[in-house]
């Protein structure tokens, strides 16, 4: 059974299914698998601060049905200051650790990824995934974070 396919507005920052011919698209499989990954709100390890100052730790109603946590933790980092580039090496963090699953089942040969600012209050995030047969296939998209408002911490809880 194919995926719903999903598309990543990058002026709106968010996804949206796509419709063809009066009925879901199920083309672009990769790509969707991607940005359930980065875009879907994995649990955060027990002790994390959520940035809404809340205790909800996040995750995704999948993991239940699934036994294993889906999604990335780039929740966990909304409204973190930008100093120096240790945001865009936390991000890139995040971001492979949530694609890890594509080299784990073997669905990818590689994964790269890359972060730079967009702008005062975006990341640009690029993929590039290299497929069993040597082939490649990159994605951009652009991240807002919200408004800086506090430091990250230098300690990597994940």
């Amino acid at each position: 059974m194919a995926d719903i396919r999903l598309v990543y507005d990058n002026t709106k920052m968010h996804c949206d299914w796509v419709i063809t011919d009066g009925d879901v698209d199920t083309d672009a499989d990769l790509e969707t698998a991607v940005l359930f990954s980065l875009f879907t709100n994995a649990r955060a390890p027990d002790g994390t601060q959520p940035p809404n100052g809340s205790t909800d730790l996040g995750g995704c109603w999948i993991d239940a049905i699934e036994g294993y946590s889906m999604g990335s933790l780039l929740w966990t980092i909304e409204g973190a200051k930008k100093t120096g580039n240790s945001l865009l090496t936390h991000t890139r963090t995040i971001c492979e650790q949530a694609l890890q699953w594509l080299l784990d089942e073997k669905i990818v040969g590689s994964i790269t990824v890359q972060t730079s600012w967009l702008n005062a209050t975006a990341l640009n995030i690029g993929i590039r995934l290299t497929k069993p047969d040597g082939s490649d296939i990159s994605f951009r998209y652009a991240w807002a974070w919200k408004e800086p408002a506090r430091a990250i911490s230098s300690k990597n809880p994940f």
